[in-house]
């Protein structure tokens, strides 16, 4: 990592579905399930909330910005009605739980973003292509394998982020030890060989080692089937097959970068610490009172006292104009140098 990328700022972008989750399958466990005020089970937002808490405390980021799914529909099940088909339904109470961490987050003043008919990844994907664009590193906390394509000497996903544990990376380097090819080329390897956990399938017969020579010949998977006629007899009928597959998945498995999200907040985060705390008091969340509550008080003593402004500046022929002009142009310029400035009582 050279100089120049050390000092940036750095953005966290925050799979929301993710965290969901991992917090509701890791708490089901427990003896007592957390509910808000109307009875809805709010176990997924506790942890959620705790993580969110975790990221503040480290004082790493420029700003978080957390992406979500939108319902069922999606551009990829258009094109391929089987994609994800193998997955199971989400758990009825976490669904409720989707809206309301949504709500925290903007009574919390954390931004959050979302596209109809798009995934969270691609939301992300353009968030982060915008990012590096405007000069920010970029972290992303993910567990899909799919966000590898989005590394680059400015992006990685993080593995492990707390507040006692050191953050750990997954880079190029990573991504090229783990999977045999470059982050640009994740998705042309998941093209030939599929994702299972997408129920999306691979060239038949095609192994893994193969596929990488192939890439590391051809570069992409629309490049392989373009030069189909090249390959050596035992791969070209596996690729001639399943050429219109392999394009198909391509697409699927390619993350969008350019989606219209409209302006995107890079502001520095400033948690709404009053906002915060009226969603916790709402939804029962007690645990988590003492922690925004000091955090209230620590902002509000943070905040610089105003000086008590002058009501006006009296010139050396003894005339006093207002320090506010009401001007059609809002505007009034005249020299320093000419006037003797003069606060009045």
């Amino acid at each position: 990592m050279d100089d120049k990328t050390k000092n940036k700022q750095t953005i966290l972008l925050i799979d929301g579905y993710h965290l969901l989750h991992k917090g509701y399958y890791g708490s089901l466990k427990r003896k007592k399930v957390a509910t808000n005020r109307d009875g809805v089970k709010i176990n997924a937002i506790y942890t959620f909330i705790s993580k969110i808490n975790e990221i503040i405390d480290l004082n790493i980021y420029h700003t978080v910005i957390v992406t979500f799914d939108v319902g069922q529909g999606c551009w990829r099940r258009d094109l391929y009605p089987l994609y994800k088909a193998n997955r199971k339904e989400t758990p009825a109470d976490l669904i409720p739980q989707m809206q309301i961490i949504r709500t925290f987050l903007s009574q919390a003043h954390v931004p959050w973003y979302e596209k109809e008919n798009f995934e969270g990844d691609d939301v992300m994907g353009t968030i982060a292509r915008i990012a590096v664009k405007k000069g920010y590193n970029v972290h992303i906390l993910s567990n899909d394998k799919d966000c590898y394509q989005l590394i680059n000497p400015n992006v990685k996903v993080v593995v492990k982020s707390t507040r006692n544990t050191p953050s750990s990376f997954i880079d190029e380097n990573v991504v090229e030890d783990k999977m045999g090819c470059s982050p640009s080329q994740v998705a042309d390897i998941k093209a030939l060989m599929g994702d299972s956990s997408d129920n999306i399938k691979g060239v038949r017969y095609l192994n893994y080692q193969t596929a990488l020579r192939l890439l590391a010949e051809y570069d992409t998977a629309e490049n392989i089937v373009a030069h189909v006629n090249d390959l050596p007899k035992n791969v070209h009928f596996k690729i001639k097959n399943a050429q219109e597959q392999i394009l198909m998945n391509k697409k699927i498995t390619t993350i969008g970068k350019n989606l219209d999200l409209g302006r995107i907040d890079f502001r520095p985060l400033r948690v709404n610490w009053r906002g915060y705390i009226n969603f916790l008091k709402k939804n029962k969340m007690w645990a988590y009172l003492p922690y925004a509550e000091e955090r209230l008080d620590q902002s509000l003593k943070s905040i610089p006292k105003k000086s008590k402004k002058p009501k006006g500046v009296k010139f050396n022929n003894s005339k006093t104009m207002p320090l506010s002009c009401n001007s059609p142009a809002d505007e009034f310029v005249f020299k320093m140098s000419d006037y003797e400035i003069k606060t009045t009582k």
